[in-house]
This record gives structure tokens, C-alpha cells and sequence, in this order.
């Protein structure tokens, strides 16, 4: 086992260490505002988990491969049926997307987390030996680990030269057809228009959202981009939510359709966050719902607020009725989602 501060150790070094030698390791990172965990195969990158950050189920919905109710039955299965099997292992096994989509959202996932463990400067580290149970999958066409470091690097130096704010909201400013622009800028600018911030535009692209950040930066630097006269107030929703797959589905799709997220890790934070912004509506899923609403509905800020549970099972009793809450079932789709939300008018 290793463990030390980062400094101490470069990160890189020790995975291309790891890749020299063929090895197996887990390699659990401890910071202020991030943990991580690189599952290392054969001294190959298997996957990698950083909380908060991106879901391999979120970029099967972004890339559009899988639908939100899949990606949700595909990890109910997961864990009923397969715990510990990879989620893309799970996917492909099923039929459900091909070697190529699948290889298409673990380069993007992996890519994207592992850019932003490079970039934490303070924290701890640990690598050790899997344990045995640990599933020793490794997926097809997984990028070799020296090649996807370089690119993380280069990635994160990009993000370090600039990036907008994410609430920020920007407008077409000048032609792009003028300019040699790339094909991951084209994306970006296909998804400017003139009412969307920039969070929402990130989360609709197929890139890393840092990365869509930085474009964004570049784009308006050379004049193709400008802030918006008019910014409109997107209504501002609370996801408080056991699953960080439920966290990061609703955070995608509501972002892509202009409201507003905050994502508070635990009851505690979400009673803070009432207390401090205006919030128009919460969202819950995970365990104890009805003590989590007795809770919220006890404060100044949330007695009246619409709440909706993301449940399996319909609510019922008499709790349901007095705390005025709504119902989402899981799983849940797009339109689902969207039409329990209607009551919540948008101010343009």
C-alpha cells in the first residue's frame, strides 16, 4: 500500500508506474471538495469515480445512446442481479449500446474525471491492491493510460488558461465562418442561443463541462461571443437525493431544459441552502422521504414549496395529504419529469 499527500507523489508518475508494471490497483484520492477512486487493471485505466462529478450513466443519456428510464432499469439490475459488475460491461452485455458508444462515453467519463483529480493541489492518496472480490472486467478498447494522462493534462491546461462563469449567458456576436474554428467548438456554438447559461449549454454538449467552459472563454475572446443584453430567471430547484446517478440525471436534463440546480450532500446542507436562496421546488429520492419532508416543511422557507418524491411506489397515508407533496415515479423519463414541473411558471 502506498498512501501520501499529494505533492508528495505525482499522481501521473505513479499510474504510469502502474502501467509499466501490468499492475492492479485501487487508487483512492481524498480532497477538500472531491474524492476519487482509479480502478486500475492490468495497469490500464478501468474506470474512474469522483463525487461529486460525472456518472458513466449520465454520458449514455448525453450521447444519446440510452434513454434516462434504460440508464435507471440498466442499474436496478446492476444491483439486484450483478453487484460489482461495471455498468458498461452491464450494457454492452445486454445489447443495449455497441463496443464503439460504449468506448465513446468511457473515453469521455474517464477523460473528464480524471482531468479534474489532476487539478486538485491539496488532499490524500492511497493505492492499494483490489480487494478480491473487486470485478476484474476489463472493458474492450479502454485507452492506454499513458495516452489518456497526456490528454488529460493537456485538457486541464487548457481549463487553467480560462473559462466563463457558469450562470453567465452568451449571444452570437460575430460570423464563424470566418474563423478556423474546431469541430468541439462547432458544438458549442450549435448550442448558443442567446437565453441559455452556460451550464445548460455544457451539460448539452458531448464534452467534459470544464471543457465546454473554456471554448466558450476562447469563442468570446475572439469576438464570436458576447454577453446577452436580457437574462432571464431560470427557476432554481433543490435535488436532494441518496443516489449520485439520480443526482447527476436530474442535474443534466433539468439543466438542459434552463432550471437551475443545487446539488446540497446531505439534509443538513439543503436546509442551508432554504435558508439562504430562494428556491422554487425540491426534489427527493433515497431513504426516510417522510421525516426529509416533516424537516424541510418545518422551516420558514420550505412550509409551502412544491416537493416532489422520486419513489418506486406511490406515497400513501395520511403523512402524504398533510405534507402537500407531489409524486414522480422511478423510473422516470424526460416528459415525465418536465410535466411534474409545469406548475412552476418561468419568468422570462
Amino acid at each position: 500500500m502506498i498512501r501520501a499527500r499529494l505533492g508528495e507523489i505525482e499522481l501521473g508518475d505513479l499510474l504510469r508506474t502502474l502501467e509499466g508494471g501490468r499492475k492492479n490497483a485501487v487508487i483512492s484520492i481524498s480532497c477538500p471538495k472531491l474524492k476519487g477512486r482509479i480502478h486500475i487493471r492490468e495497469g490500464k485505466i478501468a474506470y474512474i469515480q469522483t463525487h461529486p462529478g460525472p456518472h458513466l450513466g449520465e454520458y449514455l443519456v448525453r450521447f444519446d445512446y440510452l434513454t434516462l428510464e434504460q440508464v435507471q432499469e440498466l442499474v436496478k439490475y446492476q444491483q439486484q442481479e450483478n453487484p460489482g459488475t461495471p455498468l458498461g460491461f452491464l450494457a454492452l452485455q445486454q445489447k443495449m449500446v455497441t463496443e464503439g458508444e460504449l468506448n465513446d462515453v468511457l473515453h469521455a467519463q474517464i477523460l473528464e474525471a480524471l482531468a479534474t483529480i489532476l487539478g486538485q493541489q491539496e488532499g490524500e492518496l492511497v493505492a492499494e491492491t483490489p480487494p478480491i472480490d473487486a470485478s476484474q472486467v476489463l472493458l474492450p478498447g479502454v485507452t492506454d493510460t499513458s495516452a489518456i494522462l497526456i490528454e488529460a493534462l493537456r485538457r486541464l491546461d487548457e481549463w487553467m488558461r480560462g473559462k466563463v462563469d457558469p450562470g453567465i449567458v452568451l449571444q452570437l456576436a460575430g460570423d464563424p465562418t470566418r474563423h478556423a474554428l474546431s469541430p468541439d467548438a462547432w458544438t458549442v456554438l450549435e448550442a448558443i442561443d442567446g437565453v441559455k447559461r452556460a451550464r445548460s449549454v455544457a451539460l448539452e454538449c458531448d464534452l467534459p463541462e470544464e471543457q465546454v467552459y473554456h471554448l466558450l472563454y476562447e469563442l468570446k475572446s475572439r469576438g464570436l461571443l458576447m454577453e446577452a443584453d436580457v437574462r432571464p430567471q431560470d427557476p432554481l430547484l433543490m435535488v436532494l437525493s441518496d443516489s449520485n446517478l439520480i443526482r447527476r440525471l436530474l442535474l443534466v436534463t433539468l439543466e438542459r431544459h434552463r432550471y437551475r440546480v443545487m446539488l446540497p450532500p446531505d439534509l443538513e446542507s439543503a436546509k442551508r441552502i432554504l435558508e439562504h436562496n430562494r428556491v422554487q421546488g425540491i426534489l427527493l429520492e433515497g431513504t426516510d422521504l417522510p421525516d426529509k419532508v416533516r424537516q424541510l416543511r418545518s422551516l420558514p422557507s420550505g412550509r409551502f414549496l412544491p416537493i416532489w418524491l422520486i419513489t418506486e411506489q406511490t406515497p400513501r397515508g395520511l403523512w402524504v395529504r398533510n405534507a402537500r407533496v407531489n409524486h414522480i415515479h422511478k423510473p422516470f423519463g424526460e416528459e415525465d419529469l418536465l410535466e411534474a414541473l409545469s406548475i412552476i411558471k418561468r419568468i422570462l
